[in-house]
């Protein structure tokens, strides 16, 4: 066997290459590998070269007659076929290509590199193809898009999750019905490329404990999320991984989400020194090697550069802000692809949530929201806070469990508790949370913009009060599919919501409603009420409004939508417009009802002028334009504006 290798390594010989970019690329004559070296280091490439069991490394060194500017190459013939391991010694030392597409010997997750078994990571360059057939899927733009943000392993970690490979993107996939039943239309994943989750913990003199004894005795921490810059940005996570080929087995999770009519995005944390040009090559590539259908981009990002490039011109690119006006001018993108990740409708409409004073003109604000330029991308909860459950049973952090004596995360949550801190048996204690968590979703997927809801918390997954939990992988974040079963009521709401925003197309415009009777058809396209028709006053305490659509401006119907929000705890009137003289009305959800998630079987006809709203309650109502009266002489208007 040592012969086979030997004669081997003497087939393989070595050139200066002449790649203009990082990384490796095969070639007719070999593989050239192409790293960047600043001038006054001294760089070697290391070959690990595998007849059947043993394996046996060899270097070459590079040479600066191959240099451009700070890029060196090496063109290697002779290899053996098959899989290329190769890692680069710098100035002494073993380093992985950051440029990497796979690599080998990665340990499972939470495990160190130095304790997994005294192998050595490597990276892999190998031929491997996967056989798509999405190729008819078309992504929803924008307006019509509702999404659910997950993390791949505390996903399908829990036991009751029910799938075979748990926490894995084979678990991810095989939720793919459940996808369906809820209604969302694409789901974004927490980082899912191959970061550094094993936080390494410094002795007091900066090093890492060298004897079997004080690893044993040091506390790791996990970091599950991933944002951070320690990683390699090209590569599916192993860790992730219910198989030995993370490659295949991402590919084939985006192809059935795309089989399935959904959509996959994901999000990615920079790294602050990162070029910006490294960026947009790590996100082409996914874009093309693994069809990836958006981003979440996080860190010092050019947005210029992302959105003016050709090949995403058509890919959904989330920033946490957009400067559109800058970007664009007076021109409008043909494809809306840009969005705000939207921190202000997070807080702003917490605050309404609660019932807070001088809320309600941001909650005017940020319903409508929707630029002509760029998307915004709502959300009630994201993984950095509280998750919903949890944002209507505390007031206070309980982040103990993260062994910072309770100081890191979020000082200030936002939150309302209800009365009771944590858990509570009392009936109506449990009854207003979820009754709350029914407005919040209201809030959430009845406002212009694209929603997105976070893994869990529609049926109400709880952290226990923990709103930093980026270390804890356990229960704590593990998502708990039993409680499906015990919140059915909210899940129930939650999934005829979404439908009812689908199928309501003024809820989700190209942009926002401009609040003005601009096609002349008697009424605006959206307008505002309290206990008096058409008239909204400014004071600090306004908690109770009524929110018309005109339907008639997505198509000529005569029908209404009317939300009729209460956040006060004070019961209070809200005149409805134009009724009864020529428009209908008929309630067709309220929160505080627990049949059927809240949305009635048989809609209730309101013969008054008004409704009477209670306390901590929406109640949606639709209305028909009765044809035959003139009443507030709609009908005459939209003659007036028709062409003949």
């Amino acid at each position: 066997m040592e012969t086979k290798i030997i004669e081997t390594i003497q087939r393989i010989q070595a050139a200066s290459g002449n790649t203009a970019c990082p990384g490796v690329k095969k070639t007719k004559e070999g593989y050239e590998f192409t790293l960047e070296l600043p001038r006054g280091k001294e760089a070697a490439l290391v070959l690990y070269v595998k007849e059947k069991k043993e394996t046996r490394s060899i270097e070459i060194p590079f040479s600066e007659e191959s240099r451009r500017g700070n890029l060196v190459s090496l063109l290697v013939k002779g290899l053996p076929k098959g899989e290329v391991c190769y890692n680069y010694r710098i100035d002494g030392e073993i380093k992985q290509d950051a440029y990497a597409k796979a690599l080998r010997n990665v340990p499972p997750f939470g495990i160190r590199q130095e304790e997994h078994e005294g192998q050595e990571l490597c990276c892999v360059e190998q031929e491997q193809e996967f056989a798509w057939t999405d190729e008819n899927f078309v992504p929803k733009p924008l307006k019509d898009s509702l999404l659910y943000k997950l993390q791949v392993r505390s996903f399908t970690m829990h036991r009751s999750s029910g799938v075979r490979k748990k926490g894995t993107f084979q678990g991810v996939e095989q939720k793919i019905p459940y996808f369906q039943e809820l209604g969302v239309t694409g789901i974004l994943l927490m980082p899912a490329y191959e970061y550094q989750e094993v936080m390494k913990s410094k002795t007091r003199l900066g090093k890492y404990p060298q004897t079997e004894e004080a690893r044993k005795e040091e506390k790791t921490r996990i970091n599950v999320w991933g944002y951070t810059g320690e990683a390699f940005y090209f590569v599916p996570k192993a860790g992730f991984c219910g198989s030995r080929n993370p490659m295949q087995e991402f590919s084939h999770m985006v192809n059935e989400l795309h089989e399935a009519g959904l959509e996959c995005l994901m999000e990615f944390y920079f790294d602050q020194t990162m070029e910006p040009a490294k960026m947009l090559e790590i996100v082409r590539y996914w874009k093309l090697k693994y069809h990836i259908d958006g981003f979440r981009l996080i860190g010092n990002v050019c947005q210029e550069l992302f959105l003016k490039d050709p090949l995403l011109a058509e890919t959904k690119l989330f920033f946490s802000f957009l400067d559109g006006e800058r970007i664009y001018g007076k021109e409008e993108p043909a494809y809306k692809n840009g969005a705000e990740y939207n921190e202000g409708f997070y807080y702003g409409m917490r605050h309404m949530l609660k019932g807070d004073e001088n809320t309600a003109e941001e909650f005017l604000f940020r319903s409508k929201r929707n630029p002509r330029q760029y998307g915004v991308i709502n959300y009630m909860a994201d993984q950095d806070g509280m998750t919903m459950m949890d944002m209507v049973s505390y007031e206070e952090r309980h982040n103990e469990a993260n062994g910072e004596n309770n100081q890191d995360g979020k000082e200030y949550n936002c939150t309302w508790n209800c009365g009771v801190e944590g858990p509570s048996r009392k009936k109506e204690i449990i009854s207003l949370r979820l009754q709350q968590l029914k407005n919040a979703f209201g809030l959430l997927l009845f406002s212009q913009g694209t929603p997105l809801i976070f893994q869990g918390d529609e049926w109400g997954q709880t952290q226990k009060g923990n709103n930093n939990a980026w270390c804890q992988d356990n229960e704590l974040t593990w998502i708990n599919w039993n409680q499906k079963k015990t919140r059915e009521d909210l899940f129930t709401f939650v999934k005829q919501a979404i439908a009812f925003r689908k199928n309501q197309e003024i809820l989700h415009l190209e942009q926002e409603p401009k609040g003005t009777d601009y096609k002349a058809l008697g009424y605006p396209d959206l307008s505002y009420h309290t206990n008096q028709a058409w008239f909204v006053s400014k004071e600090p305490g306004l908690r109770h409004l009524g929110m018309m659509y005109c339907k008639d401006y997505c198509k000529e119907s005569g029908e209404f939508l009317f939300f009729a929000w209460n956040f006060h705890w004070m019961s209070h009137e809200i005149a409805l417009p134009g009724a009864p003289d020529d428009i209908s009305w008929t309630v067709v959800a309220r929160t505080d009802e627990t049949e059927h998630g809240g949305f009635l079987e048989e809609g209730v006809l309101v013969k008054e002028k008004s409704i009477q709203v209670p306390p901590r309650t929406l109640i949606i109502l639709t209305g028909k334009q009765d044809e035959t009266l003139w009443g507030s002489g709609s009908i005459l208007k939209r003659l007036q504006g028709t062409s003949f």
